[in-house]
């Protein structure tokens, strides 16, 4: 990796880190708030940009398309989360958006920063990424699970602005829950089981509860104006989520048979991304016919949350095998 790359990289990571911080500050003093809104928006869109030249110039210097590790797959992540938080907040003003976008690309930053300096490392491909389907099949994905991402975090907002603050403290715990069954299943030598459990079962724990938690409502913090607004914005993050993880699959299944012979083989992360899949579609179906009230779609956006974290890291993080186990480093 060269300085110029190194450099650009560092500075979006502390740029997601400032605006986070500068994101709190503008709920603390709401005399500044307008202003700060507007340090933080440029802050992120500073980091933005210099992430996009990193990735530019990372392709450059390994003369391939720069997807195919995990490392390079969490700043693919950090880019479209940082961009598409941009973008909604241009489109719907969701500045209290501003301060979950970027604590989660700070996150994914400080979690790539720790991976091993051979991911760092620019290298050779493995045979099985060998193929021109790579960077039609990966992007889409990517981009989508980004856009779920910030759709699951409206889905937090969205219960905390209609009151149901137990419900939101009882998602948390499942999100805390999840990721740290992947930090100890990427950086450790946990037993796989345990690590398995601890997501599945705390997840299910955490959306349950949540679930029986909704009809308790704390007025005093409830602002209906708000959580309207954080429900279209979900919605709309996962209109545009829903048909990149469509492309994403449908790519996917035409590469597997060019490089497999087969178009679906039911391995363990294609399962999974079907399963995000009809998650989502769910959810669009529920939405659009008005069938569920917007606190219990917010409990599925952060269930489909939980389930891209799963597709994304879990399945090499957690031990689940498949044949996309090549991903896994360790």
């Amino acid at each position: 990796m060269s300085d110029l790359q190194l450099a650009l990289t560092n500075t979006a990571g502390i740029s997601s880190v400032m605006s986070f911080w500068v994101f709190v500050g503008s709920n603390a003093f709401k005399r500044w708030q307008p202003l700060m809104i507007k340090i933080a928006t440029f802050v992120m869109a500073v980091g933005f940009i210099a992430l996009s030249m990193a990735i530019v110039g990372r392709g450059i210097e390994a003369n391939r398309f720069p997807l195919a590790n995990l490392y390079e797959a969490l700043l693919w992540f950090a880019w479209a989360t940082t961009g598409a938080y941009l973008f909604l907040a241009k489109s719907y003003g969701v500045h209290q958006l501003g301060w979950l976008a970027s604590m989660t690309a700070a996150l994914f930053f400080i979690y790539g920063s720790w991976l091993p300096q051979s991911q760092h490392e620019i290298s050779p491909l493995v045979p099985a990424l060998v193929s021109y389907w790579r960077q039609i099949h990966v992007p889409p994905l990517i981009c989508s699970y980004a856009m779920f991402f910030l759709a699951g975090l409206s889905g937090f907002c969205q219960l905390w602005a209609s009151g149901r603050i137990l419900s939101v403290w009882s998602c948390i715990a499942a999100l805390a829950l999840a990721a740290t069954a992947i930090a100890l299943g990427t950086f450790t030598d946990t037993n796989t089981f345990v690590l398995q459990g601890m997501f599945v079962f705390g997840s299910l724990a955490g959306v349950l509860g949540a679930a029986k938690s909704l009809k308790k409502i704390d007025e005093k913090k409830a602002d209906q104006k708000r959580a309207e607004l954080f429900d279209e914005v979900a919605y709309r993050a996962i209109t545009i989520g829903f048909p990149l993880l469509t492309i994403g699959i449908i790519t996917g299944g035409l590469w597997a048979n060019h490089a497999w012979g087969t178009y679906w083989s039911w391995d363990p992360k294609e399962s999974m991304a079907l399963v995000t899949w009809l998650s989502y579609a769910a959810y669009i179906h529920l939405r659009v016919h008005r069938e569920c009230k917007a606190e219990s779609l917010s409990l599925v956006t952060i269930c489909g949350l939980l389930l891209t974290l799963l597709t994304f890291l879990g399945f090499n993080s957690l031990g689940f095998g498949g044949l996309h186990s090549y991903g896994k480093f360790k």
